[in-house]
């Protein structure tokens, strides 16, 4: 071990250096920029070495390995957990992170510094939220190694996430909905080869699915007579196959006559393709992100209305559910929420609700309200 004074370009510094586990071994170097902050470094290595040997534990000491090499090994278990989209965004947060962090070793990775890359982030004008996701993906990596012993604890304990500003929902009020689907209706007439871009938006709208649901659906899960769909798949469009719903559970969703009737339609009599809705071309699914781009957001610029997300037809669904009346556990049986407070979030978009409820429910005093004098005089008399 040696701890000696250098002059670096940006001034004089105190350099550490120690080999991790004796002769041979990997040697690290650090920089401190006072002496008392050098020598507490060494004393703190050595006391953690001294710790982890009494203790006959095989975890390595924070200084053996980096943070890439955690975050891989991580990737590497923990992955098929992992939905295809949420994988395809950790993949590239960390691609992100490595150059810059990846060769650190997990201890520099405390509260104080994880704050520091917070308002790096928040620099480049990025959203609180994304900026939390990029510092999960840290903790979730060291805790993952603490969890597995792989080094003595993790390092981001006590570290506090951004508070986050949760944008509005939006959806269309029943009129904008009705309004779309009488002008795509006209755009795709009944027999017409495009007819079933217009079901698409009948059925978003009329069962709040989500996208690779709808892309996933086939006629065997027409239901009852036709009054309901089972819900059991969706379509993963970065994998290109099938797999469960979001909920991991199916469930079942209304389906009216107008809709039965519409989805019918759509059945061809021979060389039926595996889902209701597929490419004519060569029977495959749908892919949402070339349906979203040239037909959804052509159709919403035609139509000229208020512009949403499609996903946001699903919160339209569920917000009119609720204005009809629908109780709010039905709704969340339909709409595959784990927890109730989810659905609870579309309540507090019913402002024309409210506004019509001020119009009309109204308690007021008796017109012809008696008058107490005759009571206090029959009390007086009495």
């Amino acid at each position: 071990m040696s701890i000696k004074k250098i002059i670096t370009s940006i001034g004089p510094r105190w350099e550490v250096r120690y080999r991790i586990g004796g002769r041979d071994s990997k040697r690290v170097k650090r920089l401190f920029e006072t002496r008392r902050d050098a020598e507490s470094h060494y004393d703190d290595w050595r006391k953690r070495k001294r710790d982890l040997k009494l203790s006959g534990s095989t975890i390595r000491d924070f200084e053996e390995t980096t943070f890439e090499q955690e975050a891989k090994h991580w990737l590497l278990v923990q992955a098929k957990t992992f939905s295809p989209g949420h994988l395809k965004r950790v993949e590239r947060i960390l691609l992100e992170l490595f150059p810059r962090y990846g060769r650190l070793s997990p201890q520099k990775f405390h509260p104080g510094f994880l704050s520091t890359i917070q308002m790096e982030q928040l620099a480049l004008k990025l959203a609180h939220a994304t900026v939390n996701r990029k510092l999960e993906v840290i903790r979730a990596v060291l805790n993952f190694s603490a969890k597995q012993r792989r080094i003595p604890y993790s390092p981001t304990l006590g570290y506090t996430k951004l508070r986050e500003v949760r944008e509005d929902v939006s959806f269309w009020e029943r009129k904008d909905a009705e309004t779309f689907l009488a002008f795509v209706s006209e755009k795709y007439p009944a027999g017409s080869t495009k007819r079933w871009i217009y079901v698409v938006y009948l059925l978003a709208l009329n069962s709040g699915l989500r996208a690779g649901e709808i892309w996933g659906l086939k006629y065997e899960d027409i239901k009852q007579d036709g009054e309901v769909l089972h819900i059991q798949r969706q379509f993963d469009r970065v994998h290109r196959d099938f797999r469960t719903t979001k909920g991991k559970t199916s469930r079942l969703v209304p389906c009216n006559e107008n809709l039965f009737q519409e989805l019918m339609a759509l059945k061809r009599t021979e060389d039926q393709p595996e889902t209701i809705f597929s490419d004519r071309d060569n029977g495959n699914p749908i892919d949402h992100d070339n349906f979203r781009k040239r037909n959804f957001e052509m159709d919403l610029a035609e139509w000229g209305g208020k512009k949403i997300r499609f996903h946001d037809l699903r919160h339209t669904a569920a917000t009119l559910m609720i204005a009809d009346n629908l109780d709010i556990k039905t709704v969340q049986e339909i709409c595959g929420h784990k927890d109730i407070k989810t659905t609870l979030n579309y309540c507090h978009l019913l402002g024309e609700k409210i506004k019509q409820a001020a119009r009309t429910f109204s308690i007021k005093p008796s017109v012809a309200a008696p008058t107490t004098k005759p009571i206090l005089r029959l009390i007086k008399n009495g």
